[in-house]
């Protein structure tokens, strides 16, 4: 099954291709048919209209997610894709892991209070935790891979991607104490932030920069 910051990655590239698609066809129609009004007013109509079902069609299917997907904003469902690492960290590494975990479960934490206090940015907010997830599954990956491996090279790369990943959680907790620290002093009456669309850029830019990540390792 294709995780929501995967899934998210192939859909804006799948847009992109169909986006370039539309307009290289929209192209041959005119040079196929000449340059007359009908042809351009009937191309643009049909590109238009393409545009707009897959839209439409993306939307659907992030409703279905949503609904179908466990509600990782409630602490039962995070601690239940938690608990499942814990037997696999390697018996060295439980301090780190412990420490790890406790900064997890900060994280959502802090994405509970944003969503209390801003309902609307729930979505982004679950997307978030998504990455997070994968995040830790990286991680605990790179902590069996320390422990196996015996050559010196493969080692400092199972090392490089265990800190990346310590990295981007840090960073993580950072943006999102920080957003919340943001919208609690607007709610106060001292706006730092121009509007909620502000907010939600921040969130997808975390998740496309967690995604990218990820990806990359």
């Amino acid at each position: 099954m294709i995780n929501p910051s995967r899934r998210n990655f192939l859909q804006l590239s799948q847009t992109k291709l169909l986006i370039t698609g539309l307009l290289i066809s929209y192209v041959s129609f005119i040079l196929w048919l000449g340059m007359r009004l009908i042809v351009i007013f009937s191309g643009a109509v049909i590109v238009v209209l393409a545009i707009a079902s897959w839209y439409m069609q993306l939307q659907r299917q992030k409703s279905r997610i949503l609904a179908n997907s466990a509600d990782l904003l409630q602490l039962d469902v995070f601690l239940g894709h938690i608990n499942y690492l814990d037997n696999q960290i390697p018996h060295a590494c439980q301090s780190l892991w412990r420490s790890v975990r406790q900064q997890t479960l900060t994280i959502q934490q802090i994405t509970i209070q944003i969503s209390q206090q801003e309902s609307t940015f729930t979505p982004d907010l679950l997307e978030t935790l998504h990455t997070v997830l994968d995040l830790l599954d990286r991680l605990v990956k790179a902590l069996q891979v320390t422990e196996k491996v015996q050559t010196s090279h493969y080692r400092e790369l199972a090392k490089q991607q265990l800190q990346s990943s310590l990295t981007r959680l840090q960073h993580t907790q950072d943006q999102l104490q920080e957003l919340h620290d943001q919208i609690a002093l607007d709610n106060l009456g001292q706006p730092i932030l121009t509007n909620s669309g502000v907010i939600s850029t921040r969130l997808q830019t975390l998740i496309v920069e967690n995604t990218r990540g990820i990806l990359r390792d």
